[in-house]
């Protein structure tokens, strides 16, 4: 019964605010719904319900808007796309490659860069040394380094830093640099084209001038055929091939005698070398000479035939050009000819021989008496017999060792000035 009349109460409040003040109904009616005591229990009035106005209430409209966690529910009860893990991992490692594949190119570039090139001085020298196969001629522009002429191998370039090119020949180019481990300046040879005629260059190199050690041979302080073939040796700042000729008396016989000693000992060691030039005769920054480049050197006595013919053209014994006329170059009189003829340019000048051709030039080697331009000097005659000795057409004819050209040139090591 009380939750009732509560009920009705509620409702009568809102109309009574709607009747107009000073009504005799709102004021009599109200009073009459007064409860009193025990009359609550089986009275009440009720208002007719015509007589009540009720408003409905305004509640503002909110716009239908989807919370941050319901969208994430829903893009999570999607349907999921799946991708075989193996496809996936295929993807990644195409993207890794790319990525070091480009990354390669562009260090490569980088490295391959002219900027820090310096123009070469002499990149081919006069006296280069021919070299063939028989039968099968060395291709020129196969298997050379890719990139710029005078590029130093990138594979070297942590071992020797600073590498600088300072000279080419026939199958090898020379550079200077600095050693990484010791600090130390020194040369590096490496080939110009790899082949089968550069390697046995290289291991005709590497065999016999390792085991050379002497004040007058250029020393070799490493080598190796991988990861390119390279010889590491002592540097020397010129070359005989720089010098202007022709030079006094007693300059060019203390050079050719000091030649002749590092020839001596790599005799006694069983060795020749038989490429003696101006280009292969390094000095010192005090003016010692010293020999390089046996890559065409034999171990004496050795009669095998070898795959490989080499010679320099001006300074080619008879033996080196006609080998079934005068026997095969072996022996240590080639050497003591190329010593004959680098005397006789350094005291004149010019070479023995000379030629319009290649053709003109073998055959006067092979035929003609040997052309001694005349110099002024106080031992031209002796000096110049010398040098006929050595130039003999039949290696039986010269001298039969290094030591006794040396005796016959102590006299006049040192001369008046």
């Amino acid at each position: 019964m009380y939750s009732l009349v509560l009920l009705m109460v509620l409702l009568i409040e809102p109309a009574a605010a709607l009747v107009p003040a000073g009504s005799t109904w709102a004021a009599g009616n109200l009073a009459d719904l007064s409860i009193h005591g025990a009359e609550a229990d089986s009275t009440m009035t009720v208002l007719p319900v015509a007589a009540l106005t009720v408003q409905p209430i305004l509640v503002p409209s909110r716009p239908n808007r989807t919370s941050l966690i319901q969208v994430a529910k829903n893009v999570a009860e999607r349907p999921k796309i799946t991708v075989p893990s193996g496809i996936f991992f295929l993807f990644v490692a195409i993207a890794v490659i790319g990525l070091i594949a480009i990354l390669y190119l562009l260090i490569r570039r980088s490295a391959e860069s002219p900027g820090g090139q310096k123009k070469p001085k002499n990149p081919v020298p006069g006296n280069a040394t021919v070299i063939e196969k028989p039968g099968v001629p060395a291709p020129e522009t196969a298997d050379r380094y890719p990139g710029p002429a005078v590029q130093f191998p990138p594979s070297l370039e942590k071992r020797f830093l600073y590498p600088e090119f300072i000279g080419e020949g026939g199958i090898a180019r020379v550079f200077r640099a600095q050693n990484a481990k010791t600090g130390m300046i020194v040369a590096v040879k490496v080939p110009v084209r790899f082949n089968e005629v550069t390697g046995t260059h290289f291991t005709r190199d590497i065999v016999f001038w390792q085991g050379l050690d002497h004040k007058n041979i250029i020393r070799v302080w490493s080598s190796n055929i991988l990861p390119v073939p390279y010889i590491e040796m002592e540097y020397a700042p010129s070359s005989l091939a720089d010098i202007p000729l022709p030079l006094p008396e007693e300059q060019a016989v203390k050079i050719l005698m000091g030649i002749a000693h590092g020839l001596a000992y790599a005799h006694e060691k069983g060795i020749v070398h038989r490429d003696i030039k101006p280009e292969n005769i390094l000095l010192t920054a005090d003016g010692i000479p010293k020999i390089t480049d046996w890559g065409l050197g034999k171990a004496i006595g050795d009669t095998r035939q070898s795959s490989m013919i080499g010679f320099s053209p001006t300074y080619a014994a008879p033996e080196q050009i006609a080998p079934h006329r005068y026997g095969r170059p072996g022996g240590t009189a080639t050497d003591i000819y190329q010593l004959g003829m680098l005397l006789c340019e350094m005291l004149t000048g010019a070479p023995a021989f000379q030629g319009e051709g290649m053709h003109d030039l073998n055959t006067a080697i092979l035929e003609d008496t040997p052309v001694i331009p005349r110099w002024n000097g106080l031992h031209r005659e002796e000096l110049e017999k010398i040098i006929l000795k050595c130039l003999a057409k039949k290696p039986e004819d010269r001298y039969a060792s290094v030591a006794d050209l040396i005796r016959d040139l102590e006299p006049m090591q040192t001369l008046p000035g």
